[in-house]
Order: C-alpha cells, then structure tokens, then sequence
C-alpha cells in the first residue's frame, strides 16, 4: 500500500459518514443496530475519536460487501501518515542497517 507523503489519509470514520451514512441516508443509530454495536461507538468513529478496530472492519465489511483488509487500509494509512510525521520520534535519527 502506498502511503501518501504530502496528502493526509481520510480517518474511517469520514469513509463511513460519506459512503454509508449520507449516501444511504441512514443514522448513527441505524448503523449501529445494523452492525450490533453501540450508537457510541459509531458516533466516536465518525467523529475521529476512535481507531477502526479488526472487528468493526469485519463488520462493515459484511456491510458492504468488501473486504476486511478494504477497511483496516484507510486506518494503516491513517496511523502511518500520523506518524511518519510526528517530529517528536526523531525518526531521522534512525538509519538503515544494511
């Protein structure tokens, strides 16, 4: 998977609003009841206050007729952006051993 260097990945939580709440114009809690979760927890996906987690991407994957690895790609691309950038890792001070 190509991580974007100068684009910040969309957080699931955005995939989910556009392509599955506001396209099927249904609610948090329709969703929720849909995938057998709490309305929370939708509601903290959504608003980019949680990880999509390995089970949820299962579940929307049943959803919608995808695949897990579909929906633990947006959150990889998500973390590794977040942290490739994040100066505090000094991660340039890290050199290739071979």
């Amino acid at each position: 998977m190509r991580i974007p260097k100068n684009r910040h990945p969309s957080h699931p939580g955005e995939i989910i609003k556009k392509f599955i709440l506001d396209e099927f114009k249904i609610s948090q809690t329709m969703l929720s009841e849909r995938l057998n979760v709490s309305r929370r927890t939708i509601n903290q996906l959504v608003n980019k206050q949680r990880p999509l987690s390995t089970i949820m991407a299962l579940r929307l994957s049943k959803l919608t007729n995808t695949s897990p690895e579909y929906w633990i790609n947006f959150q990889t691309a998500y973390d590794l952006f977040l942290i490739q950038n994040d100066k505090s890792l000094h991660l340039e001070k890290i050199s290739a051993i071979a």
